[in-house]
This record gives structure tokens, sequence and C-alpha cells, in this order.
């Protein structure tokens, strides 16, 4: 299956553009002709006249955009540009910021029933378990790799939320099988396990992005993982190979080299 990633937002860049077209222009009408009447002023022997200050200032200040003067023009719009561009890219990255705090704030605000009733989607996925098998009615380790797949697809998309202890079909199955199977058969060891995972997995500066809480159900608890969008591309070692995922949809994808190296260079132009 071939990704195609479309992910440049026109707002970000217009937010960029706005900055740096009104830096631009107030480098050049307002830096450049104040600086020039500043100059001028410093540079003055005549005495300070308040009667006289605003016509010599307004001339001096239009003097400033005479022919001769058009390379300083240039000099000061070209530094409003960049101040102003470096102005834009603050903001776009406060707004995407923003966008993350908002969609974050939209999952915690939603009652977990309600999360649960209307299904999997690109922020919300469900796991049955940790490391129980429900099929073969065992201990499988393997799953747990599984959830890590889970957890780097969030991590390397929008982030969003993974809840343990439900199943595909939105049937609440608690994590009581889970938990016969640690050492510490309660939450706290249940925790302790999957934030070893997940640091042993991606490092320890990813435990930061991860934040875990249980409810219970009824008389069945669940656990929620709450994933917050890497700084960087999270990858997954798979015997002899190391796999980038990546939630998309409603489903968390594989991609190969290409699509890797594609998606993580359209990221750069948000």
């Amino acid at each position: 299956m071939k990704f195609h990633f479309k992910r440049i937002n026109s707002s970000n860049y217009q937010i960029i553009i706005f900055h740096g077209l009104t830096g631009l222009l107030v480098g050049y009408f307002i830096l450049h002709p104040v600086s020039m009447a500043i100059h001028w002023y410093e540079q003055s022997q005549a005495a300070f006249n308040l009667s006289n200050a605003w016509s010599m200032l307004s001339e001096n200040m239009i003097h400033s955009f005479a022919f001769q003067m058009a390379p300083m023009a240039v000099a000061f719009a070209v530094l409003g540009l960049v101040i102003g561009i470096a102005s834009g890219l603050n903001a776009k990255s406060l707004k995407n910021k923003q966008n993350r705090l908002n969609i974050k704030r939209q999952l915690l605000q939603q009652s977990i029933p309600t999360l649960i009733a209307k299904g999997e989607n690109e922020y919300v996925e469900f796991r049955a378990s940790l490391r129980h098998d429900y099929r073969q009615v065992k201990t499988d380790k393997s799953i747990e790799h599984e959830v890590l797949r889970s957890i780097a697809g969030f991590l390397n998309g929008k982030g969003g939320l993974l809840i343990l202890g439900v199943s595909k079909g939105s049937e609440v199955l608690g994590l009581n099988r889970d938990y016969w199977t640690l050492k510490k058969d309660n939450r706290e060891g249940f925790q302790q396990r999957l934030m070893l995972l997940i640091s042993n997995t991606f490092g320890k500066d990813m435990s930061s992005r991860i934040h875990i809480s249980f409810h219970l159900l009824g008389a069945k608890e669940v656990c929620l993982v709450l994933i917050e969008p890497a700084p960087r591309p999270v990858y997954l070692k798979e015997g002899n190979n190391t796999n980038f995922y990546l939630r998309t949809g409603n489903v968390t994808n594989q991609l190969n080299t290409s699509e890797t190296v594609e998606y993580l260079q359209s990221i750069k132009t948000i």
C-alpha cells in the first residue's frame, strides 16, 4: 500500500507570510524613516525647538524615501522581513501546540464509556490486553510488542489515546488477566511493566510523552494511555529490522523506507 502525505497546512503558511509581510512593511515604512530621523537629530547642531521640531522631523522622514536612500531602505525592509518571519514561525509553533492541546482536551472531556461506544478512530485505539492472549488463554509477550506498535504509531503521528482492557469490538474486558501474569499483580505492577517497555524500547525521554491512568467501568478496570506526539521519529526494533509505524485513520500502519522519508519530509513543513 502506497501512502501519500499531504500534511502541508496552508493556514500555517498564511501565518508566516502575514508576519513576514508585516515585518517588511514595518521595516520599510517605520523603522527606516524613524531611524533616519533620529540619526539626523543626533547629527544636527541646531537647538531643539518644539515649534519647528515636527516639520523638520517630517522633512527628514520624507527624505529617507529618496532614491539615494534606497539601499538603506532595502536593508531595513529585509531586517523587518527576517524579524517578521521569525515571529511567524514562533506563532506557527504556538498554534500547532495549541491544536495538540485542544485534541488532548477534547479526548479528556469525553467520558470513557462515550469514547468506547464511539469506537476506534485516528486518535483512539483499543487493545484487549497488554500480554494475555484471550484466544489461546495464556500469557503471550508478543502482545506487548503489538501494544508498542500502537504507541509508536501515536508517537509518530498526532498523538492519541490507547485504551487497554477493551476489545476491538468495544467490549470491556478489564485488566485482571494481565494482572495475574505479573509478579506485582495489581495496577502498580501493570504500570511499572508498561513504562519499562516504553522506556527500554523508545528511550527514557519518551516516558514524559506517555500519561497512564486507571479507571473502573463497573467491576472491570481499564488503563488509559494518553500519548503525546514525539519531538523526534520513533522506531521499533523487530528482529533484524528497525521499523517505523504511524497512526493513520483508525489503523496503525508500518511504513517502508521511502514512505517514512516522504512522511518525515512532509512534517518538516508544518
